[in-house]
């Protein structure tokens, strides 16, 4: 059959799964893997904590709709500085229609996706590049329900930082801090 384009934006003669009235191509059409979607946010900025509780960190937040089936690969890439040599810890809340759930791993007691620990007695001027990813395969996505992911983090003492050493001296040379999610067709 041939494919006729009425000028109004409708096609016909199309197979099932074929381009929709939208001219994308329908995620339900794609095969599995395929990629529907990428979000992503890089704070050129630098955040810091000291709690000792976990904590949001500043702009690592991402809202996400993902379909029915799908999964989320949800990945974090970042510089770290820090005042004393004592544990970093990082993990991942998702909170959907008002009910938070924590990914990641079981570290020590604690649901830290990412935990680091450098063993420096001297952390001055030190940057640590660190990056996770984690695939969230279940999300729960219907189509039409967002989805928020946001990076949490804690330290056992003293102060932790985004983007920038302990001094703040050698920010220039840490890069940006991002926080990426992608939607993967189940």
């Amino acid at each position: 059959m041939p494919i006729v384009i009425n000028g109004s934006g409708t096609v016909s003669g199309l197979a099932a799964g074929g381009i929709s009235n939208s001219k994308a191509v329908a995620s339900a059409a794609m095969p599995a893997g395929s990629v529907i979607q990428v979000l992503s946010v890089t704070q050129p900025g630098t955040d810091t904590t000291t709690s000792t509780s976990w904590v949001d960190t500043a702009n690592m937040t991402l809202a996400i709709t993902p379909q029915t089936d799908s999964k989320v690969l949800i990945q974090f890439c970042g510089s770290l500085g820090h005042t004393d040599n004592t544990f970093m810890q990082f993990r991942i809340a998702r909170v959907k229609s008002g009910t938070t759930t924590y990914h990641g791993t079981a570290s020590s007691g604690q649901n830290a996706t990412m935990m680091s620990y450098t063993g420096s007695s001297d952390p001055t001027n030190q940057i640590y590049h660190q990056s996770f990813h984690h695939l969230d395969a279940t999300p729960g996505g219907n189509g039409s329900t967002a989805i928020t992911y946001k990076l949490q983090w804690k330290i056992d003492s003293n102060s932790m930082f985004l983007g920038r050493d302990d001094t703040g001296s050698a920010n220039t040379y840490a890069g940006g801090n991002s926080w990426t999610l992608t939607e993967i067709r189940g």
